[in-house]
Formats: structure tokens, C-alpha cells, sequence
């Protein structure tokens, strides 16, 4: 990646971690990123540019000619089509050449089917997804005949920092199996959709130079192919790096008819516990993700069980 690359929302848990990997290539190019209330470490192959997403002017002083946008940002459901409306603006005028928004496939929301692609139709429930939908819908529009636009949609992301399997791992590590045995029925295999944050920042990063079928492109970022990407897989692999009590007895999963009403009685959106996303068009363009889901969940059981510790020994002093 040899030209400039302008990041939006860098301070942030996925944002940051593209960052940090962009800076490790060799042929980075120019970096730029755009500041606001949260400091980004310094580096010498970056400039800071001190700004509000959702202000025009910042926006066009980050942006240079034919740049790559990485737009993490979002801006919440009250000003999220506010600062898509802004920044849209600001790549048209800039002449950048293509921008990567990082969404989210909660964007999928109540659509059927059990293996959801990007050909799947959008219907958003809540008022997140709704509005997540939204700022999706902005972008496009402001950027038709303009630039290209990538519009990524990763599962849910996890790693050192982030808040996805955050639950589950402290009840394995707080809880006695009694505790945790109900709910480990009641979940039985349903799917975690858990996607290594490593994997969603080179997603970017190779989506940010990619050959591109079309002015607008949809990707999904997931690893639902992981064979123990689902609550019980995970649960026990977490039992034995924590080294928690494992259960004498199996858990007994209930049909998947009955965890489908529970989660429909729960007011979810997916209803449907066998439910996947595919990244098979991702991968068709050459994709490849940089390690293995068990390295990523090695990596953040380590990094949970340092902080647990460090906030123990806290305590007590």
C-alpha cells in the first residue's frame, strides 16, 4: 500500500488494531489520522490531524487527493447519518479514490435464512441496527459516480480490548460449574459468529487495495466455518486454559425449535441458533486470514486472565 491511507476512528478497538498493523508494512505510504477526544500514540510515519468526524472541515483537512479512507467511526444512532453525510461529502470533494467503511452484519437483523451472504436482503429490527442500516444507505448514496466504496460487515469481533465473549469468559473464570451448567444447555451449539480482530483489521487493510467488481462493494468478515465457533466449543476451550472445573456430566442441549422461541420470547433479532455468515466472498477475492481462531483465542484468554489478575492485585494493595 503505497498511497496515502486516511483513518477515521482510529482510537478505537478495531480501528487501532488496523492502524497498528498498517504501520508494521514496509510500503505503508502516507498514514493520517484523523484526532479527537482520544489520543493516538504517535509514530514516524504518521501525521495527526485534530478534528470532529462529523465537521467538514476536519474531515477535508485529513482527506488528500486519491487517498484511501478507512472510516471506523460511527457516531452513535442520533448522529451517525450525520457524520456519514459528512464524510461522504468530504471524500466527493477531496477526489479520494476509494473509502472502506467497517459496519457490522447486525445490519442483516430479522432476514431469513439459515447462511446469510451479501446477496441476503437487509432488515434491521432495532433501533442499532436501524441505524447502522442507515449510515450504509448514506455513504452509498454520496458516493454513486464519485469514488468506490467497500462497505465491510464483520460478525462480532473479539479481542484484547473488545467486549465480545467478555460474558462468557468471566463467567468460566468467576463462576462453579453449577452455576454455569443451565446455561450451557439452554445454548447448547449455538453459533457465537466470533471473529478474530486481527482478521477483521487485515480485511480492511486488503479490501483498502483489492480489485473491485463494481463501484460499490459489500463484504462480509466472519468465521463461521471455525468448527468450534459455537458456545459450547468455546466454553470448554476456555474451561481448560482458565483450568476451571469441567462438568461430570455432559450438557444436555435442547432442540433447536426451543432455543429459537427463547431468543424470540428475549426480543433477538436472529432467532435462529444455527444461523451463519459467510465470508466466501471475501476469501474468492484472495483473502486470507493472518492465524488460526484458536491462536486468536489463545491470545485473548491470556490477555483477560493478565488483566483479571492485575485488577485482583489492585484490590488488595
Amino acid at each position: 500500500m503505497t498511497e496515502a491511507t486516511c483513518i477515521i476512528g482510529a482510537s478505537g478497538f478495531i480501528g487501532g488494531k488496523t492502524l497498528a498493523r498498517l504501520l508494521r508494512e514496509p510500503e505503508a505510504g502516507s498514514v493520517r489520522v484523523l484526532v479527537h477526544r482520544s489520543p493516538v500514540d504517535p509514530h514516524p510515519g504518521m501525521n495527526s490531524v485534530q478534528g470532529d468526524a462529523s465537521d467538514l472541515d476536519s474531515l477535508e483537512r485529513l482527506l488528500d487527493l486519491e487517498a484511501v479512507v478507512l472510516n471506523f467511526a460511527y457516531g452513535g444512532e442520533g448522529a451517525g447519518e450525520r457524520v456519514a453525510r459528512a464524510l461522504g461529502t468530504a471524500c466527493a470533494r477531496r477526489g479520494v479514490r476509494r473509502l472502506v467503511h467497517v459496519s457490522t452484519c447486525s445490519v442483516y437483523g430479522t432476514t431469513s435464512g439459515q447462511v446469510i451472504d451479501e446477496a441476503s436482503p437487509c432488515a434491521p429490527a432495532t433501533a442499532y441496527e436501524r441505524a447502522k442500516r442507515a449510515v450504509e444507505e448514506v455513504l452509498q448514496a454520496e458516493a454513486h459516480g464519485r469514488y468506490e466504496l467497500v462497505i465491510l460487515r464483520p460478525t462480532a469481533v473479539f479481542g484484547p480490548g473488545g467486549k465480545n465473549l467478555e460474558t462468557l469468559a468471566l463467567r468460566v473464570l468467576r463462576q462453579s460449574w453449577p452455576r454455569r451448567y443451565l446455561r450451557a444447555c439452554a445454548m447448547g451449539r449455538r453459533r457465537m459468529h466470533a471473529v478474530d480482530v486481527e482478521c477483521v483489521a487485515a480485511a480492511v487493510l486488503f479490501l483498502a487495495s483489492a480489485p473491485l467488481e463494481a463501484p460499490v462493494e459489500r463484504f462480509i468478515v466472519s468465521q463461521d466455518d471455525e468448527p468450534m465457533n459455537d458456545y459450547r466449543s468455546i466454553e470448554a476451550f476456555l474451561v481448560r486454559r482458565f483450568g476451571a472445573a469441567p462438568y461430570p456430566l455432559a450438557p444436555v442441549a435442547p432442540p433447536p425449535f426451543l432455543l429459537s422461541a427463547g431468543l424470540r420470547l428475549a426480543g433477538r433479532s436472529v432467532t435462529d441458533p444455527l444461523r451463519s455468515y459467510s465470508a466466501a466472498k471475501l476469501a474468492s477475492c484472495g483473502f486470507r486470514r493472518p492465524r488460526g481462531f484458536q491462536d486468536a483465542l489463545e491470545e485473548y484468554a491470556g490477555w483477560l486472565e493478565q488483566r483479571e489478575t492485575g485488577q485482583a492485585t489492585h484490590a488488595r494493595a
